[in-house]
């Protein structure tokens, strides 16, 4: 749940910025623990959700958000829709949506996973436990755990376990941890079990890229954490994700994410970088609302449906 009283949120934010963070809208009905955690909202729900940001509140694209700071005059209930990652069904399920009702959105995207069928790690460690035959495995994080896979809710259980372990380590013990659960499984991971895992190819990008509502971001190159990388990695996750967007879509690019998005997923050394490279503006994904001169470098973002968090109107 948000920190403010959804019976209140309204008249709470009338003058703060609002900024929603989806990452998939879909239709697929997920078996086992897929999607359990809520990163795909139901394309029923979110549309709801849409109709009542068209009809009680000022949708707005981050440029608007941008330019009104300069002039000081906040629209009523300004809320921003943000899109992370760059999956499939943001442009077959969420764009017809958001068209329809002429909503604003940015989408940040990882440009390393683009027409290809790579697949985001948490996902990869997600469809490997939901599809093993394993009724337990022993897996190495800070010390050997055996974990438990005899049903959905202990490989729930273990998914939790394992994904926090891999946002707050190294790049390359995260890395040997993919490995070592990929093994331990013995699962090869796919994009094609799931179409919740699949990422947008070139020409659907390009698509949203053209639509006057849109406005695409940065979202690193293979979603690493990027405070968990070497300088040199960093600087190499940054530019390369930059080089390649703005080489497809033939423009330059100006906003960006932080892939995870929390307090420990980013710092100055990160927030300096992407200012070298000329982005604008880069939200974190920590639970929040906005004050109108709060720092385009830390704005704070809701997640509606993820890990129980509500979408905080009523309607």
């Amino acid at each position: 749940m948000s920190k403010i009283s959804s019976s209140n949120f309204l008249n709470e934010t009338k003058n703060k910025l609002v900024i929603l963070l989806y990452h998939g809208v879909t239709s697929y009905e997920n078996i086992g623990i897929c999607n359990r955690q809520g990163k795909h909202s139901p394309d029923n729900v979110f549309k709801e959700q849409m109709i009542f940001i068209k009809e009680n509140c000022t949708p707005l694209s981050v440029n608007d958000w941008i330019k009104l700071r300069k002039s000081k005059r906040i629209p009523k209930n300004p809320v921003i829709v943000t899109f992370d990652d760059g999956f499939k069904n943001n442009f077959t399920t969420a764009m017809p949506i958001l068209d329809e009702l002429d909503i604003p959105a940015i989408f940040y995207i990882s440009a390393g996973m683009i027409g290809t069928e790579k697949m985001f790690w948490v996902d990869i460690l997600e469809d490997v436990l939901n599809r093993t035959t394993e009724r337990s495995i022993k897996l190495k994080l800070n010390e050997d755990i055996q974990f438990n896979l005899s049903t959905d809710d202990k490989k729930f259980e273990a998914l939790l376990v394992i994904k926090s372990f891999c946002k707050s380590t190294t790049n390359e013990a995260k890395e040997r941890v993919i490995k070592d659960l990929i093994i331990a499984t013995k699962i090869d991971p796919s994009c094609h079990m799931n179409p919740n895992y699949m990422s947008m190819n070139w020409e659907e990008l390009r698509q949203i890229d053209k639509h006057d509502l849109f406005t695409i971001g940065g979202h690193s190159l293979n979603h690493n954490i990027l405070s968990s990388l070497e300088s040199i990695d960093l600087k190499y996750e940054v530019s390369e994700s930059l080089r390649i967007l703005e080489e497809k879509l033939n423009h330059k690019i100006f906003h960006y994410s932080y892939p995870e998005g929390q307090m420990n997923h980013y710092n100055e050394e990160v927030v300096q970088l992407l200012k070298d490279y000329n982005i604008v503006c880069s939200p974190s994904a920590i639970d929040g609302i906005n004050d109108f001169g709060d720092d385009l470098f830390h704005l704070k973002r809701i997640m509606p449906g993820f890990d129980g968090i509500k979408f905080p109107y009523i309607f």
